[in-house]
């Protein structure tokens, strides 16, 4: 009604405009007729844009769509600044008592083990992972050549198809460790040297060696080949022996060593998990392998105090068996799967801490 109204006055006026000209020269008694007329139209003219003022449709109608426009443009801001992720993280803290062998499911369903318990525990460990439904694994990491770490690995090896195996540049003069040497040898794996900065290839999360940083230590727990898993907005810290020295190094390098959950190292001994470290990783969880009843004492008070003081939640394989920690990307929960694959820990002469 409005536009119709602009149109009417408008038109008027062109009319009025053009016939006024006309008349001046045919008829110049005319001329105060039409002044009337061009007069008449010029204002109906100016009424009918007052009447009409700004349109409230079209002000309704601009707020929306600013309002859209300016939710998808943040939308990708969002997407971007949280992590994706489709499925579940897992990780299994297989109780092997006094020693370790951390299994890694991946979203993707790859497969990674971290060491293999003593050698006693090989077949165990074997058990475990096929009950799993695993029949393959992308990845064998042995953290160092200690006994407890890398005694099952050989068997391990024999019995699955292993894309990958890792291990720092250091060797022993143990059996265990020629045992193993001989069973990566005889397959068709991949051997990579670990190190400061290698990454497994793997699609869905990272993870990446935070340790070794140096190409010899006088302790062979320094060696320890340190992995960060990081999934979304959850992350693992697995330490395998690494002692303050090797920790003082991660702190010096810069790493970002905040993790949700952290593998105590070398089975909760007054040499590793400094104040220092543990105020840099602040984890909520901290998991600790450990046997019953072992002869070391382990953990000791002093590191379990400094955990709780931290407000760490801990748990132990001596106390609750095989620990299994599942990621949705967000957050981890903790499923303690009672077990007793091995509660004692072996006699000390046997075991290299």
């Amino acid at each position: 009604m409005d536009v119709f109204l602009i149109l009417i006055g408008l038109t008027g006026f062109i009319v009025s405009a053009v016939m006024c000209t006309v008349s001046f020269f045919k008829n110049k008694a005319r001329i105060k007729f039409w002044y009337i007329v061009l007069v008449s139209a010029f204002v109906v003219l100016i009424i009918g844009g007052a009447i009409a003022g700004p349109s409230s449709e079209t002000s309704k109608d601009n707020k929306p769509t600013e309002t859209k426009t300016a939710i998808q443009s943040s939308a990708p801001d969002k997407k971007v600044s949280s992590p994706v992720t489709n499925g579940t993280l897992k990780v299994h803290f297989i109780d092997v008592g006094q020693a370790d062998s951390i299994l890694i499911q991946s979203p993707s369903g790859k497969s990674i083990l971290i060491d293999g318990g003593d050698n006693e525990d090989g077949p165990s460990v074997v058990k475990y992972i096929k009950a799993q439904g695993i029949n393959k694994l992308d990845a064998v990491v042995a953290t160092h050549p200690h006994e407890d770490h890398i005694g099952g690995l050989d068997n391990v090896i024999k019995n699955f198809p292993v894309t990958s195996f890792y291990m720092p540049n250091v060797t022993s003069t143990e059996k265990t460790y020629s045992d193993l040497i001989k069973a990566v040898e005889s397959s068709s794996n991949a051997k990579l040297q670990v190190k400061s900065g290698v990454k497994l290839d793997l699609p869905d999360l990272t993870a990446k060696f935070l340790a070794p940083n140096s190409s010899s230590y006088k302790d062979m727990n320094n060696y320890s080949a340190v992995l960060k898993l990081t999934y979304g907005d959850t992350s693992f810290l697995l330490t395998g022996d690494a002692e303050n020295v090797s920790e003082a190094e991660m702190l010096k390098a810069g790493y970002n060593l905040k993790a949700t959950l952290l593998k105590v190292s070398q089975h909760g001994s007054n040499n590793s998990t400094t104040s220092a470290f543990l105020k840099a990783v602040s984890p909520e969880y901290a998991v600790i392998s450990v046997g019953k009843g072992n002869s070391y004492g382990l953990p000791v008070q002093q590191i379990l105090d400094r955990l709780s003081s931290a407000g760490v939640k801990i748990y132990r394989t001596d106390e609750v068996g095989t620990i299994i920690a599942t990621s949705d990307g967000k957050s981890i929960t903790l499923d303690k799967k009672a077990s007793s694959i091995k509660p004692h820990a072996p006699s000390a002469s046997s075991v290299n801490m």
